[in-house]
């Protein structure tokens, strides 16, 4: 049921498009030109590759700059948590107490708020009750005064020492 259609070259159709000879297209850039355009590409590339390092060198000086800072801050910031923890310690509060004149009460005793109820039996204390809690003040008088040789006098050495 297929219809057979005999076409015989010259004769046309109505629905088939007349075909003709495209001419060839002249290259209007010539050997040379392609050669100088593939060059200036070439260039413009290793330029924004150079470009693109120097960015990217100066970027790591600066963040390694910015690395080196911030482990020294660490490093502040140990310090000062540190110093912060030595001076709300308990034993560094016992000596501020006790370079204020405070003592330590041995005896304490308690008040029971819920009824006002005193636990324990409040003594008073003399101020030598514990003296390893307390820092020991410095007396003057037992320290060894040290005075200055003149000259030509010499000094003792203690016995072992090296001269």
């Amino acid at each position: 049921m297929s219809a057979q259609v005999s076409f015989t070259p010259g004769q046309h159709t109505r629905d088939s498009p007349q075909l003709t000879l495209v001419p060839p297209v002249r290259s209007t850039v010539s050997t040379v030109g392609f050669a100088l355009i593939v060059m200036a590409l070439v260039a413009l590339g290793m330029g924004l590759v150079m470009v693109v390092t120097t960015s990217v060198a100066a970027q790591s000086r600066e963040l390694s700059s910015l690395r080196t800072e911030a482990t020294q801050l660490d490093y502040t910031a140990a310090a000062l948590t540190t110093q912060l923890q030595n001076t709300s310690s308990s034993a560094s509060l016992a000596l501020r107490a006790s370079d204020l004149g405070m003592v330590p009460n041995p005896y304490p005793a308690f008040i029971r708020l819920s009824d006002g109820a005193i636990l324990g039996d409040p003594t008073p204390v003399k101020g030598d009750e514990a003296p390893y809690l307390r820092r020991l003040q410095q007396n003057t008088a037992a320290t060894p005064q040290v005075s200055a040789a003149t000259p030509g006098q010499s000094l003792p050495v203690a016995p072992g020492a090296d001269r």
